[in-house]
């Protein structure tokens, strides 16, 4: 098997463009994989902007006030520039592109059945705290992380987040067994638990 070389971001800060970059050029992978859903995958390689349509309209409540603490720490784009610049080149190098992530039917599947009544509540709390009193943080990875953990103190949250984290290190490992170094960019939170998956049997 190839190795897989995971490149943890934070999604959505334009500055990380450069990083996937000279990840790229300095793997030169076989295959990339975003961690992301197939679907949304899709959607990015048929991405072009829309002139006067602003992507931030279309976040939900907690994804808008997580992207607008995020720019205290640099400028943000949507959608992520990070998988932006990694599906383009990709595109350009003729390296086919892959969602990581679990599918849309399957997480929402997961999600369903992870997360209750009481724990969808819980989670709302949470989030609507996050949004008045974000983590203080030296720079946007650990803010990233930070917000993060805040959220997976519900139980419920880390189990889906712990499946999604072991899907990707599944999804990579297959593709590495295809040949050549396997490039997967995922969001800085999900990092650490898809190195632990690659790392376990």
């Amino acid at each position: 098997m190839s190795r897989v070389v995971v490149l943890g971001t934070v999604q959505g800060l334009v500055a990380e463009r450069e990083r996937v970059r000279a990840a790229f050029e300095r793997e030169a992978p076989r295959s990339v994989a975003l961690g992301v859903s197939p679907e949304s995958v899709a959607a990015l390689l048929r991405w072009a902007p829309v002139e006067g349509e602003d992507p931030f309209d279309l976040l939900p409540d907690a994804e808008l006030a997580y992207s607008l603490r995020l720019q205290a720490f640099g400028e943000v784009a949507l959608p992520p520039p990070d998988l932006v610049e990694a599906a383009r080149l990709a595109k350009e190098a003729g390296v086919p592109v892959h969602g990581a992530d679990l599918p849309e039917e399957r997480y929402e599947d997961l999600f369903t059945s992870e997360v209750g009544a009481w724990s969808l509540l819980r989670y709302g709390r949470v989030q609507r705290r996050l949004a008045k009193r974000p983590p203080e943080a030296p720079d946007a990875r650990a803010f990233a992380l930070a917000w993060d953990a805040r959220i997976r103190k519900l139980g419920a949250l880390d189990r889906v987040e712990r499946a999604r984290e072991a899907h990707m290190a599944g999804v990579a490992r297959a593709l590495a067994q295809d040949g050549g170094p396997v490039l997967l960019v995922v969001d800085v939170a999900r990092e650490a638990g898809v190195r632990a998956a690659l790392a376990g049997p």
